[in-house]
């Protein structure tokens, strides 16, 4: 449980607005969390690439924690090397999350 709230924690909050596109496989050079006027964001979502059909529904879950009553969010992205704030890689990788509605 520890593991999917430190994995859920960091990523719910970086569901992007504005959804910029994922790239169609994973970027060598993985994307990090940076914050961008006072909000962690991710600093290259086309680092990203497809949600692997095996992480898809752990995918949702974590990007599911940012709904809100108003907003709903989907997995868009995947990046096994996802750094956070430290530049250090999170367990399991990290999710690119949009908002769809």
């Amino acid at each position: 449980m520890k593991k999917i709230l430190a994995l859920c924690l960091p990523i719910a909050l970086l569901a992007a607005c504005a959804a910029p596109s994922i790239g169609d496989k994973q970027a060598d050079v993985a994307p990090k969390i940076i914050i961008k006027d006072d909000v962690r964001t991710w600093d290259n979502p086309g680092a990203f690439g497809p949600v692997p059909a095996e992480l898809k529904a752990n995918g949702q879950k974590v990007c599911q924690t940012l709904d809100t009553d108003k907003a709903k969010h989907e997995v868009r992205g995947y990046h096994a090397k996802a750094l956070n704030l430290e530049g250090q890689p999170f367990a399991g990788g990290g999710y690119y999350c949009v908002r769809t509605n």
